[in-house]
């Protein structure tokens, strides 16, 4: 599966604390599309909306908790209270691995609405491909002495996901690498549908800007035009080209 069972909403209940359900009022809304299909955008425009976002690709020190939850081990689990303190102060959500804890959210805040931005699978991928090769030039050292979210909650790791070749990795490992990734982002996709009652779901299509959202969370439509933004692929770019000036790459 893509992400460790889920237990029933009664259950989930259960286990929230009371500080977590003081906020049941405050979190509005938790963009459960994949990182790489326009989150970045999506927060431009929650923020333009008069919403307080939080996106984890932005601000990595929630995915200590929230993969500590999800995927912990002995040495690194997280309570599901620890995970949903984590929204304290926002009230909108997204990318990696915010959008697998819709299930936990529709228990914690009723009230909750929920956005899925898709992408063409492939497309998606290839888009994966390249911001990981810009992670791998920016950065001399990758992997080495990361913390634990990150070999489990980036790259959407939790999905079986490689999207470069290893050091000897055949052409045959890699494309079944590939084939189960894929798969597990459509599951996703297919499963949020199924689990996430409709009028609480909106799907959202890129070419339709401002309306469909506006109309969904009931405010006005912003002047300005609908964002379109990449800030981690324009950064990588230039700390790549800066690593490669230095000789360090």
């Amino acid at each position: 599966t893509s992400c460790p069972e889920k237990s029933s909403m009664a259950s989930l209940l259960g286990r929230l604390g009371f500080a977590v359900l003081s906020l049941a009022n405050a979190f509005q809304l938790l963009d459960v599309g994949a990182p790489r299909t326009g989150t970045q955008s999506m927060y431009a425009a929650f923020k333009m909306m008069g919403l307080k976002p939080r996106h984890s690709g932005y601000d990595l020190t929630a995915r200590d908790a929230l993969c500590g939850y999800l995927f912990g081990n002995a040495s690194s689990n997280r309570s599901l209270d620890d995970a949903l303190a984590t929204l304290h102060g926002f009230d909108a959500a997204m990318d990696e691995p915010y959008m697998l804890l819709y299930e936990e959210i529709m228990a914690a805040f009723p009230e909750a609405k929920f956005l899925l931005t898709i992408s063409d699978a492939e497309s998606w991928f290839s888009n994966y491909v390249e911001v990981v090769h810009g992670y791998e030039r920016a950065h001399a050292s990758f992997v080495e002495g990361r913390p634990f979210y990150w070999q489990n909650c980036t790259a959407m790791k939790s999905w079986g996901c490689q999207f470069l070749h290893g050091q000897n990795q055949t052409e045959a490992d890699y494309a079944s690498r590939k084939k189960s990734c894929l798969q597990n982002y459509e599951r996703h996709i297919e499963r949020v549908q199924q689990v996430i009652p409709p009028q609480k779901l909106l799907v959202y299509n890129w070419s339709d800007g401002w309306a469909p959202l506006a109309h969904f969370l009931h405010l006005p439509l912003p002047e300005e035009e609908f964002p379109r933004v990449d800030e981690v692929t324009m950064n990588l770019e230039w700390r790549g080209d800066l690593m490669d000036a230095l000789g360090r790459n």
